[in-house]
């Protein structure tokens, strides 16, 4: 299996939309070849060094799989690949590094694994209703079942820093959250500073993506890992088996939940507004 990944950074002139179209395409092309296994594309999470990076710091990354070269230097030469690149060019202004290689699989001591997950849902609400429920993270209590309260400790207009206090599998648990605001993307990253008791790692983000001026597609990514075992125990209590089954349930549940949640209110408060 042979994976090309791209990095594309788009200009500031490259609207959401037409960044969003271009991104769909690019599936669209990828996946409707016949040649393409697999194809993915995430944005980039940006640090605070990126925006003194002397180098090309990507807006979003996007990867596909091929059986082998012959299978991607096939889709790379036919005429549709070349059509999407000339026809994206004359429209909008973007760079773009790629690279062809093996499977990446990154090495790491026997401890245990950070997982990915993505969960998302369509939303009956413009855009701009879905972010005002977003943004809004006092609100979380009354709309998540499982947020018991949310006590703001710093804010401003980029970030948000809050203890959350969280029915997590019948137990109640605090931990402060920081969440990023990406006001141009609608984008919200998030990360724990304080964890969870069984948590190494939580962190993730918000994307709200517009589809059409009244539906929006509001994306939900968690990415963490339980705590490592001191003595075969996680947290003192459970067997690391026990610890990831009760994280994986816990983010799955409450991933539902939170999506239906924002839903359910951003499409309430659209219909009062129309």
């Amino acid at each position: 299996m042979i994976h090309h990944t791209l990095i594309y950074r788009f200009a500031d002139s490259v609207s959401e939309k037409d960044r969003q179209q271009f991104l769909h395409e690019l599936g669209e092309l990828v996946l409707g070849s016949g040649l393409v296994e697999g194809f993915d594309v995430q944005p980039h999470q940006w640090l605070p060094v990126d925006d003194r990076s002397p180098g090309l710091t990507g807006t979003v990354i996007a990867t596909y799989a091929c059986r082998d070269l012959e299978t991607m230097q096939r889709f790379s030469e036919q005429p549709r690949t070349h059509e999407f690149i000339a026809g994206w060019r004359s429209r909008i202004s973007y760079e773009a590094a790629y690279a062809n290689h093996a499977p990446l699989v990154p090495v790491a001591p026997e401890v245990s694994a950070m997982k990915h997950t993505e969960h998302t849902v369509t939303v009956n609400a413009p855009l701009d209703v879905v972010w005002e429920v977003l943004v809004d993270v006092e609100g979380y209590a009354e709309i998540f079942p499982p947020t018991q309260e949310v006590t703001m400790l710093e804010q401003s207009p980029e970030h948000q820093i809050a203890r959350l206090v969280v029915d997590v599998n019948g137990e109640i648990q605090s931990w402060v959250s920081r969440r990023d605001i990406d006001v141009q993307h609608r984008i919200i990253s998030y990360r724990q500073l304080e964890n969870a008791p069984l948590m190494a790692h939580m962190g993730g983000d918000w994307r709200a993506l517009p589809i059409k001026d009244d539906v929006t597609q509001l994306v939900l990514t968690h990415d963490f890992k339980a705590k490592d075992p001191v003595d075969g125990k996680v947290a003192g209590k459970y067997t690391p088996e026990e610890a990831e089954a009760m994280l994986d349930a816990a983010v799955e549940r409450n991933s539902v939940a939170d999506l239906g949640a924002v839903k359910e209110v951003a499409e309430k408060k659209a219909a009062e507004r129309s």
